[in-house]
């Protein structure tokens, strides 16, 4: 019995999580959730998978959560994730928390040998480097949830990597592929009209900005080792190839399936087996037609602000996906334009005086000091 811990239960990876061990039946168990502070979502999944804990993040929900779930152990904030994890025999991890708040039980989780099925790319993102140094030569105990990183581990699971040349990470190209005169007039309701994937407002304006390409490019240097320059980026408005890998004698290798976020998950709680999954067949017959683009930097210098991140190391994916975060939050309460957020990044950064091989408490800082930079610089 292979028994699951879901940070993020709430979510919509947290809540296909549990469609996928639904389907997966014997052999899988959740142990134990945690969410924000949806406690109707959080008793409901409780009553139905039966975990032996239950966390909510706002403290003040805890006796409410009690109350509604007797003889269920119910703790509160990040102390009762790690109370979750430290007390937990359990096998797998899915982190699916947005941003940050998930990073210390992950750790945790990692230190106890489990497997941490990460859909958490700010994680990787500002802490890479340091959780890099922390897992040493093993990689394997991440498994990437991101239906592209995902897909490359698909593709070069198993292979050498000197037969590696580029690794691609496919992107639909947002709601202004092919309309850039309209990024500079673009309203909030244009901005979170995603052409294929239906997700939070946050992550939303990013595929809009392309930033979220870009937090993945960081994403896949820390999941496998490649140089920014090895990494690159397709717009692929079919989002049928999730992402190729390219080897030293030109082959391409790439994953093909319909969107769906049920497959990348069950592949990183099954791996390294396969079993039947939920997903539609890719019938390719029906889509007829795959088109690959080149990004357009100028239209979208989110990209380059990540490459530019990952290129200079230490702090600065951190300051990046701080100031990020700030500035879209800034929009989403309309007090910014949208082409004002790479703007603001871009200030940021150039404030920034990187600090090479931080530690945990030097990140933290970094992310609080470019939280500041950006409000500072609007007010």
């Amino acid at each position: 019995m292979i028994e699951v811990i879901i940070l993020g239960s709430t979510g919509s990876i947290g809540t296909n999580t549990l469609s996928v061990i639904s389907h997966l039946k014997a052999g899988y168990r959740v142990f134990g959730i945690a969410g924000y502070g949806n406690v109707t979502a959080l008793a409901q999944q409780a009553r139905q998978y039966r975990p032996k804990y239950v966390v909510v993040l706002q403290p003040r929900a805890v006796e409410r959560l009690k109350g509604m779930l007797p003889g269920t152990k119910v703790l509160g904030g990040i102390e009762g994730m790690m109370q979750m994890v430290n007390d937990a025999r359990a096998d797998v991890l899915v982190a699916a928390l947005r941003g940050v708040v998930g990073l210390a039980p992950t750790m945790r989780a990692l230190a106890k040998g489990m497997r941490v099925c990460l859909a958490t790319k700010e994680i990787l993102v500002s802490y890479g480097e340091l959780i890099s140094r922390y897992l040493g030569p093993n990689r394997l105990a991440i498994i990437p949830v991101d239906s592209e990183h995902s897909a490359i581990h698909q593709c070069i699971f198993g292979r050498d990597y000197r037969t590696i040349k580029n690794l691609y990470l496919t992107s639909s190209g947002g709601p202004f592929f092919g309309r850039k005169a309209r990024v500079r007039q673009a309203r909030i309701n244009d901005v979170l009209k995603h052409p294929t994937w239906k997700m939070g407002k946050k992550i939303t304006v990013d595929s809009a900005t392309l930033m979220n390409k870009g937090l993945e490019v960081i994403e896949a240097s820390r999941l496998f080792g490649f140089p920014e320059d090895r990494i690159r980026v397709l717009i692929h408005p079919q989002s049928i190839v999730h992402s190729l890998v390219e080897f030293v004698d030109h082959s391409l290798l790439g994953q093909f399936s319909v969107p769906d976020m049920r497959l990348p998950i069950q592949y990183a709680l099954t791996f390294p087996k396969r079993t039947a999954g939920l997903t539609k067949a890719c019938d390719l017959t029906r889509i007829r037609r795959l088109e690959f683009y080149e990004p357009d930097f100028e239209a979208f210098p989110c990209l380059t602000l990540a490459y530019e991140a990952l290129r200079t190391g230490g702090t600065m994916p951190a300051v990046l996906n701080s100031a990020n975060e700030t500035a879209v939050n800034l929009f989403l309460e309309g007090r910014i334009k949208f082409s004002r957020i790479p703007l603001l990044i871009a200030k940021t950064m150039g404030r920034h005086r990187p600090k090479q091989g931080p530690n945990l408490e030097e990140i933290r800082a970094a992310e609080d000091w470019a939280q500041g930079s950006v409000r500072g610089i609007v007010c």
